[in-house]
């Protein structure tokens, strides 16, 4: 029965109740906290409505008896499904209601609160104009009052376009402010009309008339269209006004701005969403309207600072002005203040990022730029007074290596990224080159720190931390389980490196363990890496071949891939283990790596991708590569039936660059860049000898001479990326990660079909759209257990010399090492890319799964993109393929298109009567005009178009392919 108390419509109480209804739905249990007892004969009404059936939850309601409550609870929430429940206490808040017999209740279940206030606001906003709603609210209304006043102002107004707008404003007003052709454009044909939209536009967004008439002129009366433009671009200044004066950390200058801020919260928040919908569905027309209110405002964004503004980048200056704060923090060692910017503009935040890639670039590199000073100056000093390099281990691993971790980090990032045309360049160089000598400090005192524990006790540490016990005490026990295990050897693979690859292992059903070791001294490779196998003699010494050229075990000297497979597998099954390199396992077939892997309780995997890329001056860039690779591997050795792996390494590696120091120790010719042999112990400063007997070593003797400090010996030859056979822990402590799986790993039960598209190229880079879909027709019954996310691989099409360079992703993927992790669905993600090559040419490329997963199906799109060549000696560069005379004319559909290329491919040059004639008229050589970037593209060639005295010519560059 309806109350006579009420009107026949309840516009505030249907809003309050949709509100109830939601939160019951998404919470079950709901305690309402009626702080003002606005609310009691509302939920007396749903009580009883409750009982007639018409309403979902059980309602209990206090009504001073809290003995007659808990009767009323007694029957709710002591069963094992979730059950809604709303429960009313008028009079409380959150504080008094923790001194009643609900607040167990109260603690289960979820909050709500709703001032009468808040609540006429938000319902009433654009239903009636600002200013009656505050009338309203300052005559002591009640529920029902609101709900008759709201009926009856809305009620009075709701004639030809007010029913409209009521019904579609918002929506049709972003659409007005996102295309001249929108319906609301073509609806208005009167004065009369105009005045109602006006009207309308005040009770939505407190638009004004002295906001709108601040640019009339006094050229008389425009036409009705331009007068309708006229009131769309104060709408849309006003929204864009009143975002920024909302976001603001301080009151406006500009007198015109001042006013907007007694402008009310629900108002502030219709209009925030209105333009969230212009930015998401018209960008085009919200960067045109914000740069034409910017212009606008300039005195007022010219007297703000970055700590001025809040997380909305409403304007391109408010990013601009952001972005330099930011650097300028950086050159402050702000860095919890840069990071914080960083953070507000993550993603798909900031508006102005997705059309900047250029700030985007500066942004990724500033995220980066902060970490480093944020760790370098959370662990300034992890050695100091520690005792024992069992003390040293565990402070490094505890939280030390993170700086290293950050440092290379940042340096990958600023070889990616770092361009002069980057805004701030100049300035992100001056911070690139303090972080570099900020950690060159920090890592020398790590050197000497740790050089000191070494001379006050032994630079051999004790045998569960030797390099040299290595296997007997982690592998071999694996093995003799009876499980296959797999031994990565990584050449160059740093402890740091071990914890990013950890992240990426640790997935359900994985149980994992990262732990140190200290590599054999001198640390290079045919030290460390002939160490892993078991060759110590009886008291745990090494019998040395040589000068390090290996070690002797029993009747052989191990020195070399094999010998390590030899002598592992004589130590666990009496022949040789099984070899093979990360590339052979990352490129095979699963059927056929799992039939080779099927008689061998051990395989060995070597791989020197690390150590190679330092020694080429390449390593920056290929290093998080390597890392997925390693991963890839490790997954296809998992479907293939392999339960135990073990990732360790010979030594690791210091980055160098400019503040590396070169130092004189003897004759060029004598010295290694992080050690030195001798027959001495050279009393030198900046030097220690340590004795070959002291490290365990049989068959050599004299002396190491090894810094104490991250510089290098001057022995003539030019700098790498990176250098190692020293002793600082960035080179010595190597990891030893065991990953074993609970259950065997099956192979994926969904395919996936790899998408892309072509994108104009922006900042001299590539751009390319890909995303990654379920494949049409299969089965998903078990799509419940199937990836969120895949990694794809960009490469090019068989061309093994060029490389791709991946700069950075936008949209919904982003970058992971050297892959594009992307989310399975509809949406696209943007990757920003590089190519290089020995030479310039043009080359296609292809989107494929970074694990080569057989179920995932690869995308070459049919856009051939520039080669970057690098500057070889003449006559030096390879010979670039042969391409196919059939296959790049194909992906032209049009068949006069079509021939011209070819024609052109065939003879170097043709005119424009020529293409005319090919194509047939005039008309369609202006077509051809038109649309030749986009033919462009699709060709293995580059053409030069010029002019001539017959129109244009076009010419081709270089050999056709």
């Amino acid at each position: 029965m309806t109350d006579p108390a009420l009107p026949v419509a309840t516009p505030v109480s249907d809003a309050l109740e949709r509100e109830l209804r939601g939160e019951l739905s998404r919470n079950g249990i709901v305690v309402w906290l009626d702080k003002d007892s606005s609310y009691t004969r509302f939920a007396d009404r749903l009580a009883a409505r409750r009982a007639a059936g018409d309403f979902p939850a059980p309602v209990t309601t206090f009504r001073g008896s809290f003995l007659d409550l808990l009767f009323q609870l007694e029957s709710y929430g002591n069963g094992l499904d979730r059950q809604q429940l709303l429960v009313h206490m008028p009079g409380f808040n959150e504080e008094s209601i923790r001194d009643t017999p609900v607040l167990e209740l109260y603690e289960a279940g979820v909050r709500f609160r709703k001032a009468l206030d808040t609540l006429v606001r938000e319902t009433a906003t654009a239903r009636v104009t600002p200013a009656e709603i505050e009338h309203f609210l300052g005559n002591s209304p009640t529920l029902e009052r609101a709900d008759a006043w709201l009926e009856a102002a809305v009620s009075q107004s709701a004639v030809g376009l007010a029913v409209v707008l009521d019904e579609l404003g918002p929506r049709l007003l972003t659409e007005a402010l996102g295309r001249e052709d929108s319906p609301l454009a073509s609806r208005i044909k009167s004065d009369e009309e105009l005045g109602v939209l006006r009207a309308y536009l005040h009770k939505l967004t407190g638009l004004d008339d002295e906001w709108i008439a601040r640019d009339r002129g006094d050229a008389g009366e425009p036409p009705l269209a331009r007068r309708l433009a006229s009131l769309l671009d104060a709408t849309g200044a006003w929204l864009l006004s009143l975002e920024y004066v909302h976001d603001l950390r301080r009151p406006p200058h500009l007198a015109l701005l001042q006013p907007l801020r007694d402008v009310g919260a629900p108002l502030v928040k219709r209009g925030s969403a209105m333009l969230d919908e212009l930015r998401r569905d018209y960008p085009d027309a919200y960067a045109k309207r914000a740069d034409q209110t910017e212009a606008l405002l300039a005195e007022e964004l010219a007297a703000m600072s970055p700590d001025d503004l809040g997380r909305i980048d409403t304007f391109r200056e408010e990013e601009n002005r952001v972005l330099a704060g930011a650097v300028e923090a950086l050159r402050a060692e702000q860095w919890q203040k840069a990071r914080a910017w960083c953070e507000a503009r993550v993603g798909e935040r900031s508006f102005w990022l997705k059309h900047a890639p250029h700030h985007r670039f500066a942004w990724a590199l500033v995220a980066e730029a902060a970490a480093l000073g944020e760790t370098l100056a959370q662990h300034t000093r992890p050695l100091a007074k520690a005792r024992g390099l069992e003390e040293v281990a565990q402070r490094y691993t505890a939280g030390a290596f993170e700086v290293d971790l950050a440092h290379r980090r940042f340096e990958q990032k600023r070889f990616a990224l770092l361009e002069p045309r980057l805004p701030h360049f100049g300035a992100l160089q001056e911070v690139v080159t303090a972080l570099r000598v900020a950690h060159r400090a920090w890592a020398d005192e790590l050197a000497r720190d740790f050089t000191t524990v070494c001379r006050d006790t032994s630079f051999l540490p004790p045998g569960s931390l030797q390099q040299r016990t290595l296997f007997d005490d982690v592998v071999q026990p694996l093995v003799a389980a009876g499980e296959k295990t797999a031994l990565f050897v990584i050449d160059a693979f740093r402890y740091e490196m071990a914890t990013e690859l950890l992240e990426e292992l640790s997935t359900g059903g994985a149980v994992v363990d990262l732990k140190a070791r200290f590599a054999e001294l001198p640390t290079i490779t045919s030290v460390g890496m002939n160490a892993l196998a078991p060759v110590t003699k009886q008291g745990g010494r090494l019998g040395v071949a040589g000068t390090f050229e290996g070690f002797r075990s029993g009747e052989f000297t191990v020195r070399t891939p094999d010998d390590r497979a030899r002598a592992m597998g004589n130590r666990t099954s009496g022949k040789p283990a099984l070899k093979l390199t990360l590339t052979e396992v990352c490129e095979a077939n699963t059927g056929a790596l799992t039939k080779q892997l099927k008689p061998h309780g051990l395989v060995i995997i070597h791989s020197k991708e690390l150590d190679d890329a330092g020694e080429a001056n390449v390593g920056l860039p290929t290093f998080e590569l390597t890392l997925q690779h390693l991963k890839s591997a490790w997954r296809h050795l998992q479907l293939a039936g392999v339960k135990n792996f073990v990732f360790t390494a010979d030594h690791g590696f210091l980055i160098q660059d400019e503040t590396t120091q070169l130092k004189r120790f003897g004759t060029k010719r004598s010295v290694q860049r992080r050690h030195i042999v001798d027959d001495i112990p050279r009393p030198d400063a900046g030097v220690v000898a340590v004795s070959m007997a002291s490290l365990g070593y049989d068959g050599i003797t004299g002396y190491l001479v090894l810094r104490d400090d991250t510089h290098v010996f001057d022995n003539g030859t030019l700098g790498a990326t990176f250098v190692h056979g020293g002793n600082s822990l960035q080179e010595r402590l190597i990891p030893v990660l065991v990953v074993t799986k609970k259950r065997t790993e099956m192979a994926g039960l969904t395919a996936y079909c790899v998408e892309t598209k072509a994108m104009t190229s922006a900042l001299g880079l590539h751009r390319l759209g890909v995303r990654v879909t379920p494949k049409p027709g299969v089965n998903t019954a078990l799509d419940f257990a199937a990836a969120r996310h895949l990694e794809l691989a960009l490469t090019a099409i068989e061309r093994d010399a060029v490389r791709v360079v991946l700069k950075e992703a936008g949209g919904e993927g982003k970058l992971v090492g050297g892959r594009v992790r992307v989310p399975i669905g509809e949406a696209w993600t943007e990757v920003f890319f590089g190519l290089e090559g020995p030479i310039d040419e043009r080359v296609r490329v292809r989107a494929s799964s970074a694990d080569a997963d057989e179920n995932v199906a690869a995308a070459e799109p049919e856009t051939w993109f520039a080669v970057v060549g690098s500057s070889l000696r003449a006559g030096s560069a390879p010979e670039p393929r042969a391409q196919s005379a059939g296959d790049w004319p194909d992906a032209i559909e049009d068949a006069g298109v079509r021939a011209v290329f070819v024609h052109l491919a065939r003879h170097g040059v043709i005119e424009e009567g020529e293409v005319t004639a090919m194509l047939g008229s005039p008309k369609l050589f202006r077509q051809f005009s038109k649309r030749f970037d986009e033919y462009h593209e699709k060709l293995p060639f580059r053409v030069r178009v010029e002019p001539s005295e017959s129109g244009k010519r076009y010419v081709r560059e270089g050999a056709a392919r």
